[in-house]
């Protein structure tokens, strides 16, 4: 059965690479925009540095996890020197693209000499999207791959944890904003990034709406769910904290500062958002193994 290591593993690296597809996107249509001022772009060039290192951070703190379950270091380098067709083999490879990609964003933005070119740069950043995104839903398919914990073997569970990791990223990334020089001269760019996160939180509610009714309808899954969502059992954990602090609370949070026009973030609501997601993780984990 999946250990603790995997399961920071998993939320880590989705979180993180999250947290790059974010900036990276954010970055590319950042430098499309013709209106914006030279006040703006030192600002978002400086928080964009801070968002690709704490991007880095989680991606290396997930790699660290999963060299821990591992337990010995040769069998993760086995993963590149003898790679397999499996989830896990093509998930460390997305997971290593996308480390270096942010490292060398990161360094790119760091520097004090620029010594990447605009149209590179672009490139790169096109990069880390993609191997962002297949970081992201990677995380929910090596779950769902595991034939043999039926409560995992659900069409719905990859698009929950790689939502789940979309809105836990965002949510980061919001957390990150008021450390950025001057970042109210972005607050048009903050406010977009908040409507997007609701509907994120909309499509990760909708997610688990499915994944509960596709197990509920299959005899072997559904022996799970007692234990999932029960008082006596993870129905505290994963219905209170999951689904009530850590995805209704937050979108209700994000949807009234989003219908009020308002740009400062809600530090409160988007640490829960970040610990639902982990806390998702866990108690998926906790009720498959019982």
């Amino acid at each position: 059965m999946v250990g603790s290591f995997v399961v920071l593993y998993l939320f880590l690296g989705g979180c993180g690479a999250a947290v790059v597809l974010v900036a990276a996107i954010w970055s590319l249509l950042f430098g499309r925009t013709r209106t914006r001022t030279a006040e703006q772009t030192r600002a978002f060039t400086a928080l964009r540095a801070r968002l690709f290192a704490a991007g880095l951070v989680l991606l290396v703190l997930g790699s660290l996890c999963l060299l821990l379950d591992l337990g010995r270091p040769e069998r993760f380098i086995l993963l590149f020197v003898r790679p397999t067709a499996s989830v896990i083999s093509a998930g460390t490879f997305l997971l290593s693209g996308c480390i270096l990609a942010a490292a060398l964003l990161a360094v790119a933005d760091f520097a004090l000499v620029r010594w990447m070119s605009r149209g590179a740069r672009r490139v790169l950043e096109a990069a880390a999207a993609a191997l962002a995104c297949g970081v992201m839903l990677y995380t929910g398919l090596y779950m769902a791959w595991l034939e043999a914990v039926p409560l995992w073997n659900n069409a719905a569970l990859p698009v929950l944890l790689a939502l789940s990791s979309a809105s836990s990223g965002a949510a980061v990334v919001m957390l990150a904003v008021p450390f950025g020089r001057d970042w109210r001269l972005l607050s048009g760019w903050v406010r977009a990034l908040r409507r997007a996160h609701c509907a994120v939180l909309v499509l990760e509610a909708l997610a688990l709406a499915a994944f509960l009714a596709i197990a509920a309808a299959d005899p072997f899954a559904a022996a799970s769910l007692p234990t999932l969502l029960a008082p006596d059992g993870l129905g505290p954990w994963f219905v209170v904290g999951f689904g009530v602090l850590g995805l209704l609370t937050p979108l209700i949070a994000e949807a009234i500062r989003s219908f009020l026009g308002l740009a400062a973030p809600a530090p409160a609501a988007e640490a829960l958002c970040v610990a639902g997601g982990l806390i998702l993780r866990f108690c998926l984990v906790l009720a498959a193994s019982h």
